[in-house]
């Protein structure tokens, strides 16, 4: 399974908004595409780390990104900064 990390820097006092959108809109739509949330952590009131993983990535995101639910959402409005990266899993 191919894992990516990602790690979000919100801007002030989205918090909430964020959350209720990766709840009820980013979480469920990437498990109903296969996907599988390994976890996701709050490190502090604006920075927040997730994973997620797929065994065919590339296509699984391609296809999640143009799908219509998705397209009614934009969770970059609540974010200052984003990184993504592909870690290797060691244990």
């Amino acid at each position: 399974m191919t894992v990516q990390m990602r790690r979000y820097r919100l801007k002030e006092g989205t918090r909430e908004a964020f959350q209720k959108v990766f709840l009820e809109v980013i979480v469920p739509l990437r498990q109903a595409m296969g996907f599988r949330v390994l976890g996701a952590y709050w490190l502090s009131d604006r920075d927040f780390l997730w994973f997620v993983g797929h065994e065919n990535f590339a296509e699984a995101e391609k296809a999640y990104y143009e799908h219509p639910e998705r397209r009614k959402v934009d969770p970059r409005v609540f974010l200052e900064e984003m990184e993504t990266r592909f870690v290797e899993r060691l244990l």
